[in-house]
């Protein structure tokens, strides 16, 4: 009965993972605007979690696959698919460790206007995840375009605050040594953002 709710109902499979992942997201944004390392450590605590449940879910589904007829595995591979996505996520809100980091321990301070937009996407991506949350549980289809719509929007808008970077460089408005530091907290929410789409699409499709 256990492995039938597993298989057939993804909130069962993928609910408790979202909920990490807005946990990490949290303490992402924590430890980014407190200079927090008790959030940084909680957050590399997750992430490493979070990888093992991943890996978890994948070994069972792929076992669950091979013990059924071929006419009953597209439900699975789909699930399979969007556990793998959110992996990535995962792997990505984890990856802002690194420049969290080195904000951390160089003292980098950004300027207003970087830390808006930063927070910005924290927010953002963060309502993404509930969102998530809820199609899984609800199958919500409007809910399916918006964070599909959405999601698109925030890969766009971490392209368009690099260039307003870039420019603020020029002006002198911002530190030099902030530049490396911003520019990959964009690069990984733009990732975040092209699989949150991906998440979405998934589910939109028909097993």
């Amino acid at each position: 009965m256990a492995e039938k709710r597993f298989a057939e109902e993804p909130a069962a499979v993928l609910g408790p993972r979202i909920d990490k992942l807005l946990t990490m997201m949290g303490a992402a944004r924590d430890a980014f605007n407190r200079h927090s390392r008790t959030s940084l450590q909680e957050l590399q605590s997750l992430a490493g979690g979070l990888a093992q449940d991943f890996a978890a879910i994948s070994t069972h589904l792929k076992s669950l696959t091979a013990l059924k007829p071929e006419g009953e595995h597209s439900h699975l591979i789909r699930l399979l698919s969007i556990s793998s996505r959110l992996e990535i996520v995962g792997q990505n809100i984890g990856g802002l460790v690194q420049p969290i980091d080195k904000k951390i321990k160089d003292g980098v301070l950004f300027s207003h206007k970087a830390v808006t937009q930063t927070n910005y996407l924290f927010d953002q991506h963060a309502g993404m995840l509930r969102s998530v949350l809820d199609i899984v549980k609800t199958d919500n289809s409007l809910l399916k375009k918006y964070v599909a719509e959405e999601a698109r929007k925030l890969v766009q808008a971490c392209a368009d605050f690099a260039t307003e970077h870039e420019e603020r460089l020029i002006e002198g408005v911002c530190q030099p040594q902030a530049a490396p530091i911003f520019l990959a907290i964009l690069d990984r929410f733009r990732t975040i953002g092209e699989h949150e789409v991906e998440v979405a699409n998934l589910l939109t499709r028909e097993p």
